[in-house]
Formats: structure tokens, C-alpha cells, sequence
């Protein structure tokens, strides 16, 4: 059965190439574009005249973008209402939170959700409808919350919410009195689900369905969708949207500009019209069926250009019947070749004997058809050898060609979790972990070929079971003039190998015990602070020496003095910021760079340090244990050349505070007004 279609394929193939079909298609064309292009002249400028209208129209695009940009302006402006009713010296905590959220019953009208966020991103309260309720979660690294914070005034952004639902977040700056008296901002936000909120149910038509042929689609200014009467598009990049594919490609290309005024575009089979939202980065898409919008001037087209086939077709079946008659010769040697498929046929049997051109065409063919098995015969010996290549090497091997696997060795399906030629077939960019990866290894893979070099990295690749790991990769270019003829790849896993790096380079800036930065690394940091002839900020370097420690090992033991170095090691870390460098120089000496920092505020730190050790009760098989610190604090001015200077001076600092009655603070060897009395 496959046989015969195939024999029917190859003659359909020969038939429409050969001269005299060649000659009647030629016929339809002449006879046909005469008769249609009359008509269509004719038609053309009444469908020029209607396509120009609907372009002018704009498919009323600019009215739902300023629709949706006043109903945004309306929130915003609801919100910051409600945000100036906030006494500005007023500390803000999670009852007052609570209590301000339910007094807004105008937001919850407006807002699907309601939050109160501090300027470290905690969510003190959140409002949905009428309740009020506290959640704990940290928004910090939420990108409406840094552009809030960064605005200084109304945003509004699009992203998904902590639910994974996408969500339209308004936010508005809120100042407050921080718990220690200096001013603040808080941030109020107002949450809008993009799947049901009234934002955009009338303009959107959430009813209309993915398949209605007239519709509106918003998204952000990336080109993801935020607005869809499907609402299973939400989230999706407009480009994969079948009727917007064509209008957001050609967007893009132009830049993606968001401009307020509509503009509109005749895309393939849709108008397409588009404008930017007032108050955010939205575009909005409105799209239209160009049948549908024109009507009859293409149903006229098309009837005249049946027209034209039809009598076409009748002028053409002359022309075929004669060209059948000249060329009835050829008819033997077009059978013949149309059996050139046929494995089962030697090549030299049931050749037409003839003269003239026909019998040197027969001769080419029969030449062609012998190199042809020639040249299969060496492929499929050569495929052998590169399976068993494939299947016994000992790395991992794998042949691309137009971005896709066409041979892997058995090493590289198994380190990557494959089984036998699964891989084969697969896009390279399957193994990579995400899109930008892939994009960056073909960059670099591509540059170094053009250079007719081959390309070694560590990259990171995908586990058929989800999972990434480390490989060495070398790649190389089968033909280096031209790198679409396929490329081979050599792969190795180096995953350990990483990890054993990593964990030397970790060890060698880290006290094992404490897990804080070492001495070493202290030191290295201190002198870049130090030798910066610049010294565009205030630093700050703060030496803790423990009081009272040696008695906690010889009463305890050791491990009891270890497990108090670790507590202090994290009061250490729970009083700076991230930013700062907290470090063990050894024993019970511990430090602290503090970037940025005058010379008051790491007193101020200093002091607080002090107390907390001072406080700290450390239980351990029934004994309490507890010691006390000696800190000494320096300003890093450019009197300190180097490290060993600043150390040198901080440490002086520090047995003064131990020499004046330890458990106190030491400024440049000057002790802290109001210090706590030593520990007994």
C-alpha cells in the first residue's frame, strides 16, 4: 500500500513538471490575470476606499485607553485621598495598620484587596472587602514594592500576585514616624484581580469568547497580556496570540512605542489598532476581521477572480490537449522515471530506447540513478560506524543541526537522564534551564565559529527530571564557513567538580565555626575601604571583644563556649545591615565594617551590641551562661593608609574599654558616656 502511494506522489509530481502541464498552467495564468485584473481594477478602488475608512476609524481604540486610563486615575487618586489622612509623625505599627485599613470603605469598593507595607517590604495589614486581617510575608524584593519606593509617588504596576494570580498593583507613598523617631514612608497599596476586577470587564467583554472575530486585548508595555476576553490568555506574551501574532512582531520591531494617540494597521487578515493607557504602561489592542469589516468588495474580488479561473481552466484544456499530442514521445521515458523510487527495480531495466534528446536524457538518468546508489551505499556505511562511534564513546557526544539533536551518544543521554534516542529530534534549547541561557550559549558558540575556533565553557544544563547540573561543553562547527551545515558537541559532567570549588572558595573567606566572614577576608575589605583615595562615603570599623569567656570554657567546656561564639555571631548579624561585613579575627575577637556609617551611628551600634551580649543567657545542661563585651569603634579617616592600621587603632580602642572596667564602649580609646558596669 505504501508503495502505491508512493508511485501515485512521484507521478502527481512528474505530471505537474512536465512540459506540457508546465505549458497549461502557464495558459490558465495568462487568461486568468487578464480577465481578473479588469475586474479587479475595478473593484479595487471601492475596496482601497473602505479599507482607508476603517484605518481612519481606528476601531475606537483611543476611547478605551483613555476609558481605562480615567478609571486608573480615579483609584489613584482614591488612594493617595486616603494616604494624606495619615498623620505623617505618627509611628506606624500592625494595630494602627489594621485600624487604618478598616476605615477605608471607599478603597475596598475600589480595590479587590488593600495593603499596608513598611519600608522594609513586611505586610502589616491587608483589607479584602470589609475584613481586615494580618499577614505575614515579605515584599521586599516585589517589584511594585522597590518602584514605589523608588517613584516617590502613584504607580502602578502588573505583576503576579501572591496567589499566582495576575494581579494590577496601585501604590502610593505613605509617611510615617519610624519606631526610633526618625521620619519614614510606607508604602499603601490598592489590588486589582486582572482576571475579574470591573477595571476591565465592560471594555474587554469577558463573554465574547477567544474566537469572536472583533475583540480588545490589553497588555503591558513587554507585550505580556494583562486584559483577555479569554481569560486563560492572561499572562501569555501577545505574540503567541493568533490574531495579534503579525501586529505585535511588527510592534516590536518599531520599538514598541506607547503612545496616547491610536494609530491603525491592515495586518494579514486583521485590522489591527492600537494605543497607549494614560496612567500606565498598557497598550491596548483592538482587533477586527478584515472579511468581516469589508464585506463585499472582497466577496466581489474573489468572484471575479472565479471568474477568470473558470475560463482560465477552459482555454488551458485546448492548449493541454495539443501540447499531449506534440509531446506523446516523452510519455515511454516519463513512466520510466517515475520509478526511480522503486527499490526492487535494477537500474538499468525498462529504459526507453530512443535518439536524439530523448535518448540522452534517458543516458543522464541512468547515469544519476547509479551515483545516486552509489552514494547511499557510503552513507549508510558511514551511519554504521558513527552509531557504534555514538554508542561506546566514553563522553558524552551529540550532533545539532538547524537547532535540533540529530545524534547523541549513549554518555550524554545518560547524564542527562535519557534513555536510549529520546534525545534525538529535541531542540538544544531543551537542555538548557531557561530561554536567555540558550540565547547566550548560541551567542558565544556562534562568535567563536565565525572566528573558525571551537568553543569551550561551563554552562549549566536541565536533567530530564527537572534538576540542573554543571558541564564543561566544547563545540565545534562541522564546516566553519558555514556553521548551518551542523555542529558537535562534547559534554562532561563537572557538577562535583563545582561544587567542590565552591566549597573551597566559601572556606577560604568563612570562619567554620560561626559561619562569619575570617580574618582574611576582614582584612582584604578593609584595605579596598582604606586605600580608596576617594572616600566618597563614611565607614566605620567596630572590634567586639567578649568578657568573662575564658571562665564560660573552663566552667562549661568547650563545646559550651563554642555554642556562645555562635550566639554572638548572630546578635552580630541581627544589628547590621546586609551590606555590612561581620567577621571573626579569632578566639573570642570578633569585627565589624560598617559601610556608609558615621562615626555616632556605630557608636550607636556599638551600644546596642553591648546590651544584647550583656542580656544574653545562654542554657546549657542546666547552667546559665553568659558574658560580656568590650568594643572599641574608630572612624576610617584618611589618617588609616592600610588594614593593619585600622586594625592596629581599633584594637587599642578596645583594651581601653577593657582596661576602663570592661563590658563598655570605646571610641578612639575614649570611652562611651553612660557605659553598663563590668560583668563581676
Amino acid at each position: 500500500m505504501l508503495a502505491i502511494l508512493n508511485d501515485f506522489a512521484a507521478a502527481a509530481r512528474a505530471r505537474l513538471g512536465s512540459l506540457k502541464w508546465r505549458l497549461a498552467l502557464a495558459s490558465i495564468s495568462v487568461i486568468g490575470l487578464s480577465v481578473g485584473s479588469t475586474a479587479v481594477l475595478v473593484i479595487g478602488g471601492s475596496d482601497q476606499r473602505a479599507e482607508r475608512s476603517i484605518l481612519e476609524s481606528r476601531l475606537g481604540v483611543d476611547t478605551v485607553g483613555q476609558t481605562l486610563g480615567s478609571r486608573l486615575l480615579h483609584r489613584e487618586l482614591a488612594l493617595a485621598h486616603a494616604g494624606r489622612a495619615w498623620p505623617a509623625d505618627r509611628t506606624l505599627t500592625e494595630a494602627d495598620a489594621a485600624g487604618f485599613l478598616r476605615g477605608q470603605a471607599v478603597l475596598a469598593t475600589l480595590f479587590s484587596r488593600l495593603w499596608l507595607v513598611d519600608a522594609n517590604g513586611a505586610l502589616l495589614a491587608e483589607a479584602e472587602g470589609a475584613a481586615v486581617h494580618a499577614r505575614t510575608a515579605n515584599l521586599a524584593d516585589r517589584a511594585f514594592f522597590k518602584r514605589a519606593l523608588q517613584a516617590g509617588g502613584s504607580t502602578v504596576s502588573v505583576e503576579p500576585g501572591l496567589f499566582g494570580r495576575l494581579q494590577i498593583v496601585v501604590s502610593v507613598p505613605l509617611p510615617v514616624r519610624r519606631r526610633t523617631g526618625a521620619p519614614g514612608v510606607a508604602v499603601l497599596c490598592g489590588l486589582l484581580d486582572a482576571d475579574s476586577d470591573s477595571l476591565f470587564t465592560d471594555v474587554i467583554g469577558r463573554d465574547a469568547g477567544g474566537d469572536d472575530p472583533i475583540g480588545t486585548i490589553v497588555t503591558d508595555a513587554s507585550g505580556r497580556i494583562i486584559a483577555h476576553p479569554d481569560p486563560r490568555w492572561l499572562q501569555h506574551d501577545a505574540g503567541e496570540e493568533p490574531r495579534l501574532r503579525d501586529a505585535v512582531a511588527r510592534w516590536r520591531a518599531q520599538g514598541a512605542p506607547l503612545e496616547a494617540s491610536a494609530w491603525t494597521w491592515h495586518v494579514g487578515p486583521q485590522f489591527v489598532a492600537l494605543a497607549a493607557v494614560p496612567q500606565a504602561d498598557w497598550m491596548v489592542f483592538r482587533t477586527a476581521s478584515a472579511g468581516l469589516l469589508l464585506g463585499d468588495p472582497a466577496k466581489a474580488r474573489h468572484e471575479a477572480w472565479g471568474l477568470s479561473a473558470v475560463v482560465a481552466l477552459v482555454g488551458a484544456g485546448l492548449i493541454a490537449a495539443l501540447c499531449n499530442r506534440l509531446l506523446r514521445p516523452m510519455t515511454e521515458l516519463e513512466r520510466r522515471a517515475l520509478l526511480l523510487l522503486d527499490e526492487s527495480l535494477p537500474p538499468d531495466a525498462q529504459w526507453p530506447k530512443a535518439t536524439g534528446e530523448i535518448g540522452h536524457l534517458s543516458e543522464v538518468l541512468q547515469h544519476v540513478l547509479a551515483l545516486r546508489a552509489a552514494s547511499r551505499r557510503r552513507s549508510e556505511e558511514l551511519l554504521v560506524r558513527m552509531r557504534a562511534l555514538m554508542r561506546h564513546a566514553p563522553v558524552g557526544i551529540g550532533f545539532v543541526r538547524d537547532g535540533r539533536i540529530e545524534l547523541v551518544s549513549r554518555r550524554l543521554s545518560e547524564t542527562l537522564g535519557y534513555a536510549g534516542d529520546e534525545l534525538v529530534g529535541q531542540p538544544l534549547a531543551a537542555l538548557l534551564p531557561d530561554a536567555a541561557q540558550h540565547d547566550t550559549l548560541i551567542a558565544a558558540a556562534q562568535a567563536a565559529f565565525a572566528r573558525a575556533r571551537s568553543y569551550r565553557a561551563e554552562h549549566q544544563l536541565r536533567h530530564r527530571d527537572g534538576h540542573t547540573l554543571w558541564a564543561y561543553l566544547q563545540g565545534a562547527a562541522l564546516a566553519p564557513e558555514n556553521p548551518q551545515d551542523g555542529t558537535i558537541w562534547i559534554l562532561s559532567d563537572i557538577s562535583e567538580l563545582r561544587a567542590q570549588r565552591d566549597q573551597l572558595r566559601w572556606s577560604a573567606s568563612h570562619d567554620s565555626l560561626t559561619r562569619l566572614y575570617n580574618r582574611r577576608e576582614l582584612v582584604q575589605r578593609l584595605d579596598l575601604v582604606c586605600k580608596n583615595s576617594r572616600r566618597v562615603e563614611s565607614s566605620c570599623l567596630v572590634m567586639v571583644d567578649l568578657d568573662g569567656f575564658k571562665a564560660v570554657n573552663d566552667a562549661a567546656g568547650h563545646p559550651a563556649g563554642d555554642a556562645v561564639l555562635q550566639d554572638v555571631a548572630e546578635l552580630l548579624v541581627g544589628q547590621v545591615r546586609d551590606s555590612d561585613t561581620v567577621a571573626r579575627l579569632g578566639g573570642d575577637e570578633f569585627a565589624l565594617l560598617l559601610h556608609g556609617c558615621e562615626l555616632a551611628r556605630a557608636t550607636a551600634i556599638a551600644e546596642k551590641i553591648r546590651a544584647s551580649v550583656a542580656a544574653h543567657r545562654r542554657d546549657w545542661k542546666g547552667r546559665a551562661l553568659q558574658v560580656g563585651a568590650s568594643i572599641g569603634v574608630i572612624h576610617l579617616s584618611s589618617r588609616y593608609a592600610d588594614a593593619e592600621r585600622a586594625l592596629a587603632a581599633v584594637d587599642a580602642a578596645c583594651y581601653a574599654a577593657k582596661r576602663q572596667g570592661r563590658n563598655r564602649v570605646s571610641v578612639g580609646g575614649r570611652q562611651v558616656a553612660g557605659a553598663a558596669p563590668a560583668l563581676s
